[in-house]
């Protein structure tokens, strides 16, 4: 401890003369030794520790390190993880796990080894070596925290603030940052943190079982870190290519970063429909009668039947349906049910709650019911039970509002859309035939509250307030730059962003230091998280002046509760259904001029309408107005262009049984 190891191999082979068989004396010969660089003479003592006591962890601990000094880092790898599969929570074998993964250039791994040892037990020399590797891993804002916390932890080590300063150059900024004074004080580790840090020791103990990685990547989502998510659901794919939830997951994490082409996003799907297609049963004749003008049996397949977006734009429209013409069922796949659910069973008078029904099951009741047309309304969100669609138990079925990328599946026929959010060029990106509607392919259901409509609140507080309250995994790197670029363009402008993740202290810490990157101070942002209460909810919108769409996952019922609350949405013209989203509300709102063409025309429409105040005021007199009055809130003329839609498609499958 007083790193003397001459002297303490020295006291050790004297208690070997007396005890030979004593296991620690021999453990800690070997722990000199290796201090000593005499590494094969290490091994030897240590190899005679562990024989003697198996059950030492240290000692194999101590025995993985002499190995990899020594260059037999396969050897040593395999001992640090037979020791973290006996005992998680060991530090010092993740850290030695950590350290040889990063002499084999496995930087990721080694960071998620540096990061479990951290958790368990904070080091400087474990921030230190997660700090190298994010480097390694092009994260150098993350870096330099890493680095922080080591210098704050040894503020004598000098390599430390060196390679601080280093980064610090690389990205721009002071390097009297440095100073152990101006670093911050450790703070404790938030919910997802602890979550995130025991999903790691999973993935560490067990490195090939997709289920660790799969829920790692589901909390580093939470946590707004996507790309590293995306990765460890890749890895879950890959040990387990029939692990279709975590290719789901993988699929919709993809839309939120936007990186891949939508060619390209459009064939990872067809993958995951191929691989399913292989996996499942899949039914090729039907029983239904062909009748093109019969009463039709119409099931929806949601775990989203509640206050949810989903359940915002059906309310309505299921209330206006013909009953007539259609019969109305509900498989109710999620467990939770709220007031809205309650509304909506009301409009549904078969309503099924199979949450408990595992595939084959759900399959077999609804061809037992008859189902002509089946609709998903979940895709690749939570929930979505894509798997019964593959099975195709109804004759006809598509998707619709709970997901807005192809789902990948052949079995499920169309995607219901309008001229806006699928535009004829961009039909190549799905495998569903897009059936499109006059106007608009939702209809919203206005909210049954008696929420007041305030004035811009920058006539009162003098600066503009931009917002958004889009999921906080919509805040893309491109999104962040030019909302940075916003700030930037209108001075002593804020922005208030409200979303779930928020409430979490980690989650806030790290937008922050992104929003920081490009020279906004923490100080011009507002970070809440979200609000149980829906009339609350609403109520905050009145705090914002301006709301920014985010892209390329633009915003929905967020930008139709926006215009709902009077606020004007910026948005950004896309080039998928997801990005296009914005471009829907605008035009059936009448409002074309609020679309931006590229990122600097999204920076200077922001601006120029940020200095018109009086504009903005006129504006957010009518916006209410514009809205129920537009298609987007006209459920009678919705639901009779919804109900010509299933006619046709009923009319196109019995057309062609004909044919057969």
């Amino acid at each position: 401890a007083a790193g003397r190891p001459e002297e303490a191999a020295q006291a050790q082979r004297r208690a070997l003369a007396q005890a030979p068989a004593l296991a620690i004396a021999h453990a800690q010969l070997g722990r000199a030794l290796s201090a000593l660089g005499r590494h094969p003479e290490a091994i030897a003592s240590l190899e005679k520790a562990v024989t003697l006591a198996p059950d030492d962890l240290d000692a194999h601990v101590w025995l993985g390190d002499a190995q990899r000094r020594r260059g037999a880092t396969d050897d040593a790898i395999d001992r640090y993880r037979a020791v973290i599969a006996a005992k998680p929570d060991h530090a010092a074998a993740h850290f030695g796990l950590a350290e040889a993964l990063a002499g084999l250039g496995r930087h990721q791994g080694a960071a998620d080894n540096f990061r479990a040892a951290i958790y368990i037990s904070p080091s400087a020399a474990g921030y230190a070596g997660l700090a190298r590797m994010l480097i390694a891993l092009g994260q150098p804002q993350e870096a330099i925290d890493a680095f922080r916390m080591a210098a704050t932890m040894a503020p004598e080590d000098v390599a430390v603030a060196d390679e601080l300063s280093a980064v610090l150059a690389s990205v721009g900024q002071d390097s009297g940052a440095v100073a152990v004074a101006a670093t911050p004080a450790a703070r404790p580790l938030s919910g997802l943190e602890e979550e995130e840090a025991r999903y790691r020791m999973a993935v560490a103990v067990t490195p090939d079982n997709p289920i660790a990685h799969a829920n790692l990547a589901s909390t580093l989502g939470s946590l707004g870190r996507l790309r590293e998510a995306a990765e460890h659901y890749r890895a879950a794919v890959r040990l387990k290519p029939d692990h279709f939830t975590a290719w789901s997951d993988l699929l919709f994490c993809l839309n939120y970063l936007g990186d891949l082409p939508p060619a390209d996003m459009a064939a990872e799907a067809r993958s995951f429909g191929v691989a399913v297609a292989k996996a499942v049963p899949v039914r090729t004749r039907h029983a239904n009668d062909p009748d093109p003008h019969r009463r039709l049996r119409l099931g929806l397949v949601s775990g989203d039947l509640r206050q949810h977006p989903v359940g915002r734009f059906l309310e309505a429209v299921l209330a206006e349906l013909d009953r007539d013409q259609l019969e109305l069922f509900a498989y109710s796949v999620g467990a939770e049910e709220d007031q809205t659910t309650e509304r909506l069973r009301a409009s549904v008078p078969n309503w099924r709650r199979v949450a408990a029904l595992d595939d084959a099951q759900l399959d077999a009741a609804i061809v037992a019911d008859r189902i002509d047309i089946l609709i998903d309304l979940a895709g690749h969100t939570a929930n979505n039970r894509l798997l019964v669609f593959a099975r195709k138990p109804a004759p006809v079925a598509f998707t619709w509002l709970g997901y807005f990328a192809t789902t990948g599946l052949t079995s499920i026929d169309h995607v219901l859309a309008n001229r806006w959010v699928i535009p004829e060029a961009e039909e190549s990106q799905w495998v569903e035939k897009p059936w499109r509607l006059p106007d608009t392919y939702l209809c919203f259901t206005p909210p049954k509250l008696a929420v007041p409509l305030a004035p811009p609140p920058a006539l009162g507080n003098g600066h503009v307030t931009f917002g958004s309250f889009n999921n906080l995994n919509k805040l893309s790197d491109p999104t962040l730059a030019t909302w940075s670029a916003v700030l930037a363009a209108v001075p002593g402008s804020r922005l208030l962003l409200r979303s779930a993740p928020l409430a979490d202290a980690a989650v806030r810490a790290e937008t922050e230091a992104r929003f920081a990157a490009h020279g906004i101070a923490a100080e011009r942002l507002t970070l809440r998280g979200a609000h149980a209460h829906y009339a609350t909810h609403l109520s905050q919108y009145n705090l914002i002046d301006i709301a920014l769409d985010p892209f390329p996952y633009a915003g929905g019922t967020t930008s139709v509760e926006a215009l709902w609350m009077g606020v004007p949405v910026l948005t950004l013209r896309g080039d998928r259904y997801v990005a296009h989203m914005g471009e829907n509300i605008l035009h059936n709102v009448g409002l074309p001029d609020w679309i931006a063409a590229d990122g600097a025309g999204y920076v200077a429409k922001a601006a120029a309408f940020a200095a018109d105040l009086g504009q903005l005021t006129t504006l957010r007199q009518s916006l209410r107005h514009r809205l129920v009055t537009s298609p987007l809130c006209d459920a009678p003329a919705f639901a009779r262009h919804f109900e010509a839609a299933l006619r046709g498609m009923w009319a196109a499958w019995c057309a062609a049984q004909v044919a057969i």
